[in-house]
């Protein structure tokens, strides 16, 4: 029996969608008890590196375990948890092929997630979030590239 990779491919693809949409949209809202727009205001970082400089020295200078295994969580995870997309997008959908057209389409679902996070309390607008999704989905790019002969 010979399997169809593009059909195993899809399957896969649409479980990582359902189980990354659970990972950001399903969880407590943050309730801080500030009126709505405060809260959003309180949860929103443009300052690149901010978030990544932080979680470093929290990794580097730490002493507090929990904090440092919260650092490590956020910066690989943030960065990990985006490689399956940049592997299956560019194999499953031909717009995704070319990497500017990726880059792009990459940046609007991105700034989509952290808005909707963000207006819906359920997380915050963090640009360092961004870059590190970006450069997961990026090295998944890279890696769709590789042809592997099984």
């Amino acid at each position: 029996m010979k399997i169809d990779r593009r059909k195993f491919l899809r399957v896969v693809f649409g479980a990582y969608c359902i189980a990354l949409f659970f990972i950001l949209f399903v969880r407590r809202k943050f309730e801080i008890w500030l009126p709505y727009w405060e809260e959003v205001k309180m949860s929103i970082n443009l300052v690149p590196f901010r978030s990544i400089r932080g979680n470093v020295f929290y990794i580097m200078e730490g002493t507090d375990r929990y904090m440092i295994r919260h650092s490590v969580i956020n910066l690989f995870g943030n960065a990990i948890m985006f490689m399956p997309y940049g592997f299956c997008a560019p194999r499953l959908f031909e717009r995704f092929r070319r990497f500017g057209m990726f880059v792009l389409l990459s940046l609007g679902i991105l700034l989509s997630v952290e808005t909707i996070q963000v207006l819906t309390l359920r997380g915050s607008f963090d640009i360092d979030d961004i870059i590190l999704n970006m450069l997961g989905a990026v090295i998944g790019f890279f890696l769709s590239k590789i042809r592997v002969k099984c």
